[in-house]
């Protein structure tokens, strides 16, 4: 089988060709030992031009903007026409799922359209029309893929084919426990001091307020507690707080480390178009290096954490967040996810895709 994924080169505040970052590159890495596996990857940002062989996918980069529409839609005929791929797959945008059900019509070829998230909550959904069309892609594609079990049943106002479901995945390779002051000594953190760690975009939308006001009341009971953060900071988040560790970690590695030195990890989001229907790769991080969870009871966050004494606090409610981790603070131990994580690596997710995407053949 022939597949062409059509996925946008940034995403996730990462150049996720050239970083070789994102859950379409995960999913589809082990297809790629027995189908032949292309990525068209449009270039909003340094709009360049280049091909990256990796693993046996091949990324074909291209320039797409205002002034190269006419150019990229051209060579996106090309390709088609050349390489006479079998299935056509859009993720990571909505402007991509409407360009790509436009082509898999044209040239009748099987869409399958991946929903990593909620698309509703893009930029690119304030766009006239583009609402209307996305809607018309996931009632009409062949097949569509959802991130979480939340977001299924709120699509499902618009479809009434199928909608499957393929999560977040994990990389157990990369991803797992280490010994706490092993990962604080190698960055340097105090070995002693209480630390709440959380990964992710600092912006309003996932709770940096909540986020904040909790740590504050935390440390009124753990005044060496220190909350790591890590992540791109948004435009009006100030981290300039007593007791804030910030690092970059622009290496996963390093990503991996600031978990396993964490006495909680923490998910404060607030309810919300995005919250309710993610599945945060950072929950399942979370899970793998065994630290203790505090995450806000919303979407399917809660699927996986609620039968984690303790584990689940209130959405907005930064008093109850606050008391969560510092139950959490009182027992310190590592938690086994094991059982909840065998459905979750990347390679299960895969084998998943592969026998959905057959069922169109």
């Amino acid at each position: 089988m022939k597949i062409l994924v059509i996925m946008k080169r940034f995403g996730a505040n990462k150049d996720m060709v050239l970083q070789d970052f994102g859950r379409q590159i995960r999913l589809f890495e082990p297809l790629a030992k027995k189908h032949k596996v292309d990525f068209l990857c449009p270039d909003y940002v340094k709009k360049e031009e280049k091909i990256v062989n990796r693993n046996g996918i091949r990324f074909v980069i291209k320039p797409a903007g205002f002034f190269s529409t006419a150019s990229f839609f051209l060579d996106l005929k090309n390709i088609i026409r050349k390489e006479k791929y079998d299935v056509i797959v859009a993720t990571t945008d909505p402007l991509i799922g409407i360009i790509s059900y436009y082509h898999s019509r044209k040239f009748n070829i099987p869409l399958v359209y991946d929903l990593q998230d909620n698309f509703e909550i893009y930029d690119s959904y304030k766009i006239p029309f583009v609402s209307y069309l996305d809607k018309k892609v996931i009632k009409n594609a062949d097949i569509v893929i959802s991130v979480s079990e939340s977001l299924k049943r709120y699509i499902s106002k618009s479809r009434e084919k199928p909608i499957y479901v393929i999560q977040n995945g994990v990389d157990l390779k990369l991803f797992k426990a280490i010994e706490k002051n092993k990962a604080r000594k190698k960055l340097k953190f105090p070995l002693k001091a209480k630390i709440i760690t959380y990964i992710g975009h600092l912006e309003e939308l996932k709770g940096f307020s909540i986020m904040i006001n909790a740590f504050n009341k935390v440390k009124e009971k753990y005044p060496d507690s220190y909350l790591l953060l890590s992540g791109q900071i948004d435009k009006g988040i100030d981290i300039k707080h007593k007791n804030i560790i910030y690092r970059e970690f622009p290496k996963r590695e390093e990503v991996v480390l600031g978990i396993n030195a964490a006495d909680v990890a923490i998910i404060p989001n607030p309810v919300n178009n995005f919250s309710k229907y993610c599945f945060p790769y950072k929950l399942i991080e979370y899970m793998t290096c065994k630290v203790p969870i505090v995450a806000t009871n919303v979407g399917d966050v809660s699927l996986l954490l609620k039968k984690y004494d303790g584990s689940l606090c209130k959405p907005g409610d930064a008093d109850d967040l606050a008391e969560k981790i510092i139950n959490k603070l009182k027992k310190p131990q590592r938690i086994d996810y094991g059982n909840d994580l065998k459905n979750l690596q990347w390679s299960v997710l895969s084998s998943k895709l592969d026998k959905i995407i057959k069922k169109i053949k």
